[in-house]
């Protein structure tokens, strides 16, 4: 059996490795970014960690099973902005926890065959308490990990600024801060990583993880405290049972990723939520003082998100689920079934950016508005009246 796993970015790797090293001679396995290698490897098996291309494989390799193992547990209203063809949101098998069923699938007429029971592969080293890796920081000093997360109207990047440290470190004393940012950051917000990289080379016990695209887990293990904002490291944390300090961007609702019925915004008390930076001190301080001050809602919340799938081998689960996989497939008691999608790759084009200009004032306005002038002149034209009316 041919399994394949799509790495489309870096920090992927880190959720995909442990699934492919557990298939180690019992499969022959490709994990790449390369998606022409992987067409050309004709996978059985295809594993990926979102819907990101999703519709050029179900083109390029028909008849391979698609795995979503999930990179994010929070939605930020992804499948209501994806494409409304099958061919680019419908997966065979989907890896859940205890949450068996997910309402953003449902919802966006994209539920799988079924959900496969196997949690989530990126937590095991949180359930296994595994080492923190050796940091320039005092080991001695509590430890915040500051984990904000991409989006404009969700992160509290622009909210804290330059002043995240010493808002930090007002009341609390002098902590380790560690700011690990998401991965696209610093690819996208060259800006933020700017201010970062001054506070870690002026400021004692401060690290920033400029390769954002590395793994935040490592760094959670490291941390006393987690302060975020609309991350899935929030959820991911759960596992750690350590406490949250949820910082709340007060343009959260204008931003298209945003989605009233998500975990994010329907779970803030999982932590202690801030609106205001200047509450941000206070909120950091109490937290390290009383670390289970919002145990019970911690616990609740990891219940319905793990379960019993806290054994640290979640990695291995999802491997034998691709075992059976494959060997349904070659008793012919699976079969594939390829999901045709709109073959035009501008008419493709066009119905997407529509889709996605669906809740952006700005992307109507600004990209499909000049696209759409020359089909309205044309109409327009042949639509005016002549001499004769």
């Amino acid at each position: 059996m041919r399994v394949a796993f799509y790495a489309h970015f870096p920090f992927h790797h880190a959720i995909l490795e442990p699934i492919r090293d557990a298939l180690a001679g019992r499969a022959d396995c490709l994990l790449s970014a390369d998606r022409r290698r992987i067409t050309a490897f004709a996978p059985d098996v295809l594993v990926m960690t979102g819907h990101m291309h999703l519709e050029y494989f179900r083109h390029h390799v028909p008849h391979a099973i698609a795995v979503n193992v999930r990179h994010g547990l929070v939605g930020k209203a992804v499948m209501r902005r994806l494409p409304p063809r099958a061919s680019a949101r419908w997966f065979d098998f989907v890896c859940v926890g205890a949450e068996v069923r997910l309402a953003a699938y449902e919802q966006g007429g994209a539920a799988p065959r079924a959900y496969w029971h196997t949690g989530y592969p990126q937590l095991d080293p949180l359930f296994r308490r595994d080492a923190p890796p050796p940091l320039p920081i005092d080991p001695a000093r509590k430890t915040v990990l500051y984990a904000p997360t991409w989006n404009l109207g969700l992160s509290s990047a622009g909210v804290l600024g330059g002043r995240v440290v010493e808002l930090i470190r007002r009341r609390a004393g002098d902590v380790n801060v560690i700011i690990k940012p998401h991965p696209v950051i610093g690819d996208w917000r060259p800006r933020w990583m700017e201010s970062w990289a001054r506070l870690a080379a002026e400021l004692p016990g401060v690290h920033l993880v400029r390769n954002t695209h590395a793994d935040v887990v490592p760094y959670m293990l490291a941390a006393d405290l987690l302060v975020s904002d609309a991350s899935s490291a929030i959820f991911e944390y759960l596992a750690l049972d350590r406490p949250i300090v949820l910082v709340t961007n007060p343009h959260h609702r204008a931003d298209p990723a945003y989605e009233a019925d998500d975990i994010i915004w329907r779970w803030r008390d999982a932590g202690e939520e801030v609106r205001d930076p200047d509450a941000l001190p206070a909120a950091v301080a109490e937290a390290l003082e009383l670390p289970d001050a919002r145990a019970a809602a911690r616990h609740r919340y990891a219940k319905i998100l793990f379960g019993e799938l806290t054994d640290g081998r979640n990695h291995a689960r999802v491997a034998e689920k691709i075992l059976e996989t494959g060997d349904a497939l070659a008793s012919g008691q699976l079969a594939a079934q390829p999901v045709a999608g709109h073959r035009n790759a501008l008419v493709r084009l066009w119905r997407d950016l529509r889709t996605r200009a669906g809740g952006s004032r700005p992307l109507r306005r600004f990209v499909l508005a000049p696209l759409d002038a020359p089909r309205l002149f044309m109409r327009r034209l042949l639509l005016r009246p002549g001499p004769h009316g």
